[in-house]
């Protein structure tokens, strides 16, 4: 009895309080899982891989687990240099974070998430492309689209029964267990090095719930997400980036998220974030190996949550590849355009 009622008031308070189709406390390390036009911000491509776990206390707790991959690409083979920036092949033990770029752009993207509350299940995997066009020498804008395959499916073994035995319902999970349904996703970005404002919508396609030959009253309502923030720079050496997130849905109040996170030499950032009558979070992030970033948040429960004591976590990890220098190629080419003076013999 105690598992339905952990999953009946997870249900509730995400209804009530915004926990809609995914949520993320860092999105604007991540923007493009949510929106198919923020990929390519950064002349690099890069692979993420996380997990998010909320309200770590109660049985039947939302799991989240997301990857993604993004990157600029070109449709068309051109002479020009490298599609993606070079980065250093020499080991260094911290890397700065590569600036967003205005240019024009062709991007692509491929996510995965899979979330889990209580019985229910749904995964999906979206193909994303987008085109970015600058709207002047500092400022760039983007559309994109998202589509795949989605499924949503109820675990029988993780369901408790307020009547034992109860043929109906065992008939219903007999035949109807799982729905596979086609789903997209669209959005804008503006953006600059310092500036972001992203706009996407989910579950565009409004697909009724129908599980086998069991057809529904419910359907997967569009959701809509916009994400902004902005770095100011504190000297050389620091930078506060405000973020704020929105998330809205029919039939349910508008939830946001209001963030700081304090950089360093764009090397790490620390974060203090509050989301709307539910958490207050506190995160961090780190470069690390030329290459690799990890970051964390841990959230405590305020507002409707906090008399139950519950922690959430946030975890991820990022890989960033560029174009490789080739040493061995740029000295043959110097030494053709600058051929070493051949020595001559004096006259006797």
């Amino acid at each position: 009895m105690k598992k339905l009622v952990s999953i009946v008031f997870i249900s509730v308070v995400g209804l009530t309080f915004g926990q809609q189709d995914i949520q993320f406390t860092q999105t604007a390390s991540s923007p493009f899982l949510i929106n198919p036009a923020a990929g390519g911000l950064m002349n690099v491509a890069e692979v993420v891989l996380g997990n998010r776990m909320q309200y770590a206390g109660i049985d039947g707790r939302p799991m989240t687990t997301f990857a993604g991959i993004q990157s600029m690409v070109r449709f068309k083979k051109r002479k020009s240099k490298a599609l993606l920036s070079e980065l250093s092949s020499i080991g260094q033990t911290f890397y700065s974070t590569p600036q967003r770029t205005v240019a024009y752009k062709q991007v692509a993207g491929l996510t995965f998430i899979n979330d889990i509350i209580g019985p229910f299940t749904r995964t999906s995997v979206k193909g994303n492309i987008g085109v970015h066009i600058p709207l002047s020498q500092k400022l760039s804008a983007g559309i994109g689209i998202g589509i795949g395959w989605s499924n949503f499916g109820i675990d029988n073994s993780k369901v408790t029964l307020g009547t034992a035995n109860d043929k109906a319902y065992a008939n219903y999970i007999g035949i109807a267990a799982s729905q596979n349904y086609l789903d997209a996703q669209a959005g804008l970005v503006v953006y600059n090095d310092r500036l972001l404002v992203s706009l996407s919508g989910s579950q565009i396609f409004n697909n009724k719930m129908r599980l086998s030959d069991v057809t529904t009253e419910s359907t997967f309502q569009p959701h809509l997400f916009m994400l902004a923030s902005y770095r100011f720079d504190i000297g050389k050496n620091y930078g506060l980036e405000p973020i704020v997130q929105f998330r809205s849905v029919k039939h349910a109040p508008v939830s946001y998220d209001v963030a700081m996170r304090l950089h360093y030499q764009r090397l790490g950032w620390l974060s203090l974030s509050y989301r709307r009558q539910s958490a207050i979070g506190v995160g961090f992030g780190i470069n690390l190996l030329s290459r690799f970033n990890v970051s964390y948040c841990f959230e405590f429960g305020s507002g409707v949550t906090e008399k139950f004591g519950n922690t959430s976590h946030e975890i991820r990890l990022g890989f960033i590849f560029g174009h490789k220098r080739n040493m061995n190629k740029e000295f043959k080419q110097d030494e053709k355009l600058n051929p070493a003076p051949t020595e001559t013999k004096p006259e006797e």
